[in-house]
């Protein structure tokens, strides 16, 4: 038991009295609270006497709260106004609409911006909280994360799991940059250009000289001109003329159709991998977590 109720017996003693010291009236506080007005009386009655303390005065048939009434109401109400706001809070944080999503930055700016405004059209009753994550290991459950994506063979212990699209892997620049600097026949021939790169803290991505190797090239040394630490910047930057980076298939797709990248050679990269989307087992699905994966899923149908 809380050592308040030593104090005040039952909550509603606290209820009542916020209405009448707000109202100034305990018949304006009965009418609010939907009882009678002996009843407000004698839940003020009850509450001064556990308390030991004259809450309330009558002066000129007006009711006025003492000094002690005052201060008890400023703090009542901050409590209230307090329990209130956390309840809300974690109401919405849990409501079967309001569903929290994790992904890399690169997945958000590259893919899913373009695309939010199809699912907001079509499921305005779904709201989605974003998060960009720089960690493939995120612990869903215990970070509230209703839905997430992983690179790897699609098995996690306490994850579901659903294909979304497989790791394919190919250089991409600038139409401008490659009509500059003329064409791009072999693997080899990337030696001789800027190579833009990127290396996460928390995840790890194929490289350029992880590349280059599968397609038998040796780079004998580091040859990245420029590193950045989210594949954005890589990406962004080869845009801009800046050099040649590694793309992503699935994230670089957009900039290939536009023809603000290109893909310099025929050579790619299937690594027999897939970004799986993924959600918590141990817990059911929110029905607003369920309709934002399979959107997500019928985006790449058929890609």
């Amino acid at each position: 038991m809380h050592r308040l109720r030593s104090l005040v017996p039952s909550a509603n003693y606290l209820f009542a009295f916020e209405a009448a010291a707000r109202r100034k009236s305990f018949t304006a506080a009965a009418d609010e609270l939907n009882v009678r007005q002996p009843a407000v009386s004698k839940t003020i009655r009850l509450l001064e006497e556990a308390t030991g303390l004259k809450l309330f005065r009558r002066q000129h048939n007006q009711l006025e709260l003492t000094a002690e009434g005052a201060r008890l109401y400023r703090e009542v109400q901050e409590s209230l106004d307090h329990l209130y706001m956390v309840i809300a809070s974690l109401q919405r944080e849990h409501a079967t609409d309001l569903v929290r999503v994790s992904f890399s930055t690169s997945f958000v700016q590259l893919w899913l911006l373009h695309r939010l405004r199809d699912f907001r059209d079509k499921h305005p009753e779904v709201t989605l909280r974003i998060e960009e994550s720089s960690r493939d290991d995120q612990d869903l459950a215990a970070e509230n994360i209703d839905l997430s994506a992983r690179l790897g063979s699609g098995s996690w212990p306490g994850m579901q799991a659903w294909k979304f699209v497989a790791e394919e892997v190919v250089p991409v620049c600038s139409p401008d940059y490659l009509a500059a600097r003329g064409p791009i026949t072999t693997a080899a021939d990337l030696l001789n250009h800027p190579l833009l790169d990127f290396e996460e803290r928390y995840r790890t991505r194929m490289g350029w000289w992880e590349w280059l190797k599968v397609h038998g090239v040796r780079m004998t040394r580091r040859r990245e001109n420029v590193v950045f630490t989210d594949l954005l910047g890589s990406v962004k930057a080869a845009a801009l003329g800046e050099g040649i980076a590694l793309g992503w298939r699935h994230l670089v797709e957009d900039y290939l159709a536009s023809g603000q990248l290109v893909t310099p050679l025929q050579e790619t990269y299937r690594s027999g991998h897939a970004v799986y989307l993924v959600m918590p087992a141990q817990r059911p699905a929110k029905r607003g977590t369920e309709v934002f994966r399979d959107w997500l899923l019928a985006q790449v149908e058929g890609g």
